[in-house]
């Protein structure tokens, strides 16, 4: 009888200590998870993270500020022909991923817009080659560029002029890209209309050439 109750004892003193570590050890976990928790919520974003939010965030704002519209407002009257041609705006600074590299090599994409009502006598095109760009303060012209860039002007809104037939008539606005090597205050621009000699006859039409300034953003 002795020993049964020694058996017992023993077996309810190592039911206590088994009931007592359980109760003692859900708290220990919860502090465990409690500091995970505060770890977690305290870090602190890793340089690199740090650096290329300072980056987009730099990339961002000169973004904005370099791409400029420049209003002009000149009008420009062929005597021969009886084109009128306005001079309506320039965009400095035009922002392309296609040809990143003109700026990146100390030039800018410039844009021109032109808008052309053609003469009625004659035939022939009013090009978008007939407007160059000097960036040397007028020693050389260089023609556009506009088809390398076409696509990326159309997606910003700003449509690709294109070449118009005086048999067409009407009036036509549209945008003429040029990628000047050295980046400038100011641009001198010509427009140059070659001489032509009217079919059918003797007579002959005199080349135009007209000066006009894209001014500073």
């Amino acid at each position: 009888m002795k020993r049964s109750n020694r058996t017992f004892l023993a077996s309810a003193v190592a039911l206590s200590c088994v009931l007592t570590f359980t109760a003692c050890s859900p708290g220990t976990d919860e502090e465990a998870s409690a500091d995970e928790t505060q770890v977690e919520e305290t870090q602190e974003p890793t340089a690199l993270e740090s650096a290329n939010e300072t980056a987009d965030s730099s990339d961002s704002g000169a973004s904005v500020a370099e791409q400029t519209e420049v209003t002009i407002g000149e009008t420009i009257e062929d005597p021969d022909m009886g084109d009128t041609i306005e001079i309506v705006s320039a965009v400095r600074g035009f922002l392309s991923s296609e040809k990143a590299d003109v700026a990146q090599e100390g030039g800018e994409i410039v844009l021109l817009q032109v808008t052309v009502a053609p003469g009625e006598e004659f035939g022939g095109l009013v090009s978008m080659g007939d407007f160059e760009i000097s960036y040397d303060d007028g020693a050389e012209y260089w023609n556009n560029d506009t088809r390398m860039i076409a696509e990326e002007m159309d997606e910003a809104g700003f449509s690709p002029y294109e070449d118009v037939s005086r048999r067409d008539g009407g009036e036509h606005t549209g945008w003429i890209a040029y990628f000047p090597e050295e980046k400038r205050d100011t641009y001198k621009m010509q427009y140059q209309r070659a001489g032509a000699k009217v079919i059918g006859s003797d007579e002959e039409i005199d080349e135009y050439i007209k000066d006009f300034e894209i001014p500073a953003p």
